[in-house]
């Protein structure tokens, strides 16, 4: 809070001094601040319930809270990943002869012994970081204010800081798909920024340095990202029957996006722009659906921090299953200042320790990293 920056109000200097206070409005703070998101009001969050199997994926979801409540500050909410075994699997010549890689394995049938031919099984497991996010607003409590506004500034306070956090906390969730993990958890040194594994270039742009005004958003790319996607086996999202993947697109790549002739072809030809008879908001919110990619704008797509065209270039964001995982380790708290001035300063504060995290598997023994869940798709985008 910045020294002697003051809003005249008025407030009680005892009534958040109540514990039991507190614990109301944490536990309020938490149902509202995560109804406040974004995310959550366009379908695109759910919370673990605590009954699904540990290596169980939710189709359809791609950004998973879970709450874990009593973690101190830096400690880590870890899930855990099994793949699939890969024995037989993919081959083009099954039922050709001989015994080499292509062939079908010739300890999974008949009389062979399987003894010392075990396949060992693919662990992985990744983490959310949490840390400790706070914020605090300050204002004169002097009791002739009581006379001079409307406003319970208590009650405002409160408002204030739950709306500031379930900004920082949307904040988060990108900054665990662009970054990692989440900013405040980088700053405080517990994690690394590490970019995205998998970037998908708008038109025939490979790299930051090729992309130009010709690298528009349009249908072409939505084929390709599906495209992409799916030959990488990236889990896609399971609603109401179908599969899709979910891509947050710039406001002004939307309007490139509404400007192509492939799109444009596609409404006119009486093609469900919406699939409007869904209620689930994944479909009813979109502003397009094509080629399974299901797309939503959004204004807070963010751009690379250096390159030719940086500035120029959306690092839209593609979402699967289980994309993100957020951790919430303690409710939102209010906190009140314990030097007032003889009750002449009012402060009121909010804590919360959480994280979010890209879903960036590791494998147990030898590190290597698998990203089955997202992706981002860069295009030239400018008003």
């Amino acid at each position: 809070m910045a020294a002697n920056v003051f809003t005249t109000g008025t407030g009680s200097a005892t009534s958040l001094a109540d514990p039991l206070v507190n614990i109301l409005f944490s536990q309020k703070l938490h149902i509202e601040t995560q109804d406040e998101l974004w995310f959550n009001q366009r379908g695109l969050m759910k919370k673990e319930d605590g009954g699904e199997d540990t290596f169980e994926r939710k189709s359809d979801s791609p950004i998973v809270v879970k709450d874990e409540f009593g973690k101190e500050r830096g400690q880590r909410i870890r899930l855990a990943l099994r793949k699939q075994l890969t024995t037989n699997v993919g081959l083009s010549d099954r039922d050709g002869s001989g015994t080499g890689a292509n062939v079908l394995n010739q300890y999974t049938f008949g009389i062979s012994s399987m003894i010392d031919q075990e396949e060992n099984m693919n662990l992985y497991d990744m983490e959310v970081v949490v840390e400790l996010m706070k914020h605090a607003v300050g204002f004169a409590t002097p009791e002739l204010q009581d006379l001079r506004t409307p406003f319970k500034m208590e009650q405002e306070a409160a408002s204030a800081l739950r709306d500031w956090l379930a900004g920082q906390y949307e904040e988060s969730i990108l900054d665990a798909h662009y970054e990692g993990n989440a900013a405040h958890v980088i700053k405080s040194g517990f994690a690394s920024a590490t970019a995205h594994p998998r970037v998908i270039w708008s038109n025939n742009a490979t790299e930051q340095g090729d992309i130009s005004n010709d690298d528009l958003l349009s249908a072409a790319d939505l084929r390709k990202v599906y495209e992409s996607m799916r030959i990488n086996n990236i889990n896609p999202l399971k609603v109401d029957g179908k599969e899709m993947y979910v891509l947050l697109a710039h406001v002004y790549s939307i309007s490139d996006l509404m400007n192509d002739s492939d799109i444009k072809n596609t409404y006119q030809n009486a093609f469900s722009r919406t699939a409007a008879g869904s209620e689930n908001p994944l479909f009813s919110r979109a502003e397009v659906i094509f080629e399974g990619i299901a797309v939503h704008e959004y204004n807070r797509v963010r751009v690379p921090g250096s390159g030719d065209n940086a500035a120029s270039t959306r690092r839209n964001i593609v979402l699967g299953a289980d994309a993100i995982i957020c951790g919430n380790a303690s409710e939102p708290r209010l906190v009140r200042r314990k030097e007032d001035a003889y009750e002449d300063r009012y402060g009121v504060g909010i804590k919360q320790i959480f994280g979010c995290a890209r879903a960036d598997f590791q494998h147990i023994n030898n590190n290597v990293t698998l990203n089955q869940s997202s992706a981002e798709l860069m295009n030239w985008s400018v008003a």
